[in-house]
Parts: structure tokens; C-alpha cells; sequence
């Protein structure tokens, strides 16, 4: 049954004229508009995301003291 359905709209989408098909582009664009800004959205939110952690500082881990720097604390006091 569905077969039959899809089959019929394939042939009426070929048989379309020039100026039919043109129509249909538009619909088919205009229809497809807000799910295509929805998605640039949320490519735009996660590119700003990304780049706001990419901003912040990490902190950075203590690293023990050598034994260069322990002696130059010695030699400071």
C-alpha cells in the first residue's frame, strides 16, 4: 500500500514541468528553513562554547621544587 503511494509520487515528481519543479524547490527550501536554522544554532552554540573553554585558563598543577630551586631559597634567606 505504501509502496504504491511512494511509487505514484515518484512518477508524479518526474513527470513535473520545468516551471512545477521550480515551485517545488521553493516549497521544499522554505519548509526546510527553520529546521536548518535550529541546526545553525546549535553548530553556533557549540562553536561558542568550545572557544569560551578554550579561553579560560587551566590551572596549571604545582610541580615539586627541584634541587636547584631549594637552593636558591636557601641562598635568598
Amino acid at each position: 500500500m505504501a509502496k504504491d503511494k511512494i511509487e505514484q509520487l515518484a512518477d508524479q515528481l518526474i513527470n513535473l514541468s520545468p516551471q512545477e519543479s521550480e515551485q517545488l524547490a521553493i516549497v521544499i527550501k522554505a519548509k526546510m528553513m527553520p529546521e536548518v536554522e535550529r541546526q545553525k544554532a546549535l553548530l553556533e552554540e557549540q562553536a561558542n562554547s568550545q572557544t569560551s573553554q578554550m579561553a579560560q585558563r587551566q590551572p596549571m598543577p604545582m610541580q615539586p621544587p627541584t634541587a636547584r630551586d631549594v637552593a636558591m631559597r636557601g641562598l635568598l634567606r
